[in-house]
């Protein structure tokens, strides 16, 4: 193994992101970039300086006004991000999983921050905590040399504002307005592809699923309460005024679903294993939501009845029962994909508190664990000594955690940095700093 070639090769991808930043600001952004993957723990930037060593070549107050006055758009990046590191790995159609998720910051003079429900606390009633409210946006990708791997890579990030927060510039919007225009964000920059993108229950309304630009498909959850009707007949005879718009009134999904007669039985991947399920889908109206077009809706049954029906809806009629059903699904990586943010990169635990640094700080974390996965898939895995040792207690692993893929960009960073010390006996004491500096942090 290579450490110094592997190295290069996330420095490449760090500079193939230089186009938003000006020449200074990239050269720091590279060397934030290589502190923040090393930095276990806590991620504020002192702790970065530290765990870089003589890599940090700059005063210690220009990697701090990275984030809070340099000049860079987070648009800007996230559009080179998806272009030229993501979009050579997607075919013509590219599936987009679409989700909030709130970061607790603390102190209650943090910039931005609100009341937000926390839908991750496992707890009976509704916790209510000081957060910042992100919709983010993850591509879904599978590898073909990993069959049972799903990677899931955000690239889009839209701050929630509240009424009191916003501004001419930054206007109140919803989190489904946000969450649509990530999606024609993402639809200009890249213009010829074919979008799926796949959302939770949340967002089946109007103000989202109304607005979809042309190449975008939406799957989503379909409430229980939602007042289906039949397509409107083509050939209805003529009468004074307009022409009928919505077709009769359909029962209750409950009712709908007992009165199914025909059912398909399919084998979907969910969460790395084959599962069986009962599908039966008819296409209808959701006025109140997609107005005249009509929608595919399938109903979702798990013959051994372990797990309640599931009702998915998609906005185009003509896509299969099965591939709605399968991308719904594929959903749930995104929620891995924060998971893997807030613990291992420390997106929830940034130190900022203007307004700058609040809407800079988390979604470089994402952006990080994108490039990490990236980095991982491209190069890290054809070296056997980067992968993960198969544990006597854990025999059945087959596939790649996050924590894998950061282990081994670490690995291959500090094996660069020590043999890079090795004839420089000067440095050494230096080296040896930040390294006992950098395992004092992660015990």
């Amino acid at each position: 193994m290579d450490a110094t070639t592997l190295v290069s090769e996330f420095t490449f991808m760090l500079h193939q992101l230089s186009g938003a930043f000006t020449r200074p600001t990239a050269e720091t952004f590279r060397q934030l970039a290589m502190g923040w993957v090393l930095t276990p723990g806590v991620g504020t930037v002192t702790g970065m300086i530290r765990t870089l060593g003589r890599w940090a070549t700059k005063h210690w107050t220009v990697y701090e006004k990275f984030f809070y006055r340099a000049p860079w758009s987070l648009s800007d990046l996230s559009r080179l991000l998806l272009v030229r590191l993501v979009a050579p790995l997607l075919g013509p159609t590219i599936d987009l999983n679409l989700d909030d998720t709130t970061c607790g910051p603390r102190g209650k003079h943090v910039a931005l921050a609100g009341w937000y429900k926390d839908a991750s606390a496992y707890a009976r009633t509704t916790v209510i905590h000081w957060a910042h409210n992100w919709v983010i946006g993850a591509v879904s990708l599978r590898i073909e040399r990993f069959p049972g791997l799903r990677l899931s890579l955000p690239v889009l990030f839209a701050l929630h504002r509240k009424r009191s927060n916003s501004d001419a510039e930054h206007p109140y919007a919803t989190l489904p307005e946000l969450a649509l225009g990530l999606l024609r964000q993402l639809a200009k920059f890249l213009p010829k592809h074919r979008i799926f993108v796949a959302v939770d229950g949340f967002y089946a309304v109007n103000s989202f699923l109304g607005g979809l630009p042309k190449n975008v498909i939406a799957v989503s959850r379909l409430r229980k309460n939602a007042a289906l009707r039949e397509l409107v007949p083509p050939d209805l005879p003529r009468r004074r005024g307009r022409p009928r718009l919505r077709g009769r009134r359909l029962p209750s999904l409950e009712v709908l679903t007992r009165q199914a007669k025909t059912w398909e039985e399919v084998e979907l991947l969910k969460q790395g294993r084959t599962v069986r399920r009962r599908l039966h889908g008819l296409t209808c109206q959701w006025y109140h939501v997609c107005r005249c077009k009509p929608v595919r809706v399938v109903i979702v049954q798990d013959p051994s009845g372990r797990e309640d029906d599931l009702h998915v809806v998609c906005t185009d009629p003509s896509v299969s029962d099965a591939e709605i059903v399968q991308r719904y699904i594929d959903r749930w990586g995104i929620e891995e994909c924060i998971q893997e943010a807030k613990q291992q990169m420390g997106m929830e635990r940034t130190r900022g508190f203007c307004k700058k640094t609040v809407s800079r700080q988390a979604p470089m974390a994402m952006i990080l664990t994108t490039l990490t996965k990236l980095w991982f898939i491209k190069h890290g895995s054809a070296h056997p000594s980067l992968l993960p040792r198969r544990l006597p207690w854990y025999a059945h692993k087959r596939s790649y955690s996050f924590r894998d893929m950061l282990s081994a960009l670490r690995q291959v960073f500090w094996r660069h940095r020590l043999l890079d010390n090795l004839h420089r006996q000067r440095q050494s004491n230096e080296f040896m700093d930040a390294l006992t500096y950098a395992l004092c942090e992660a015990a």
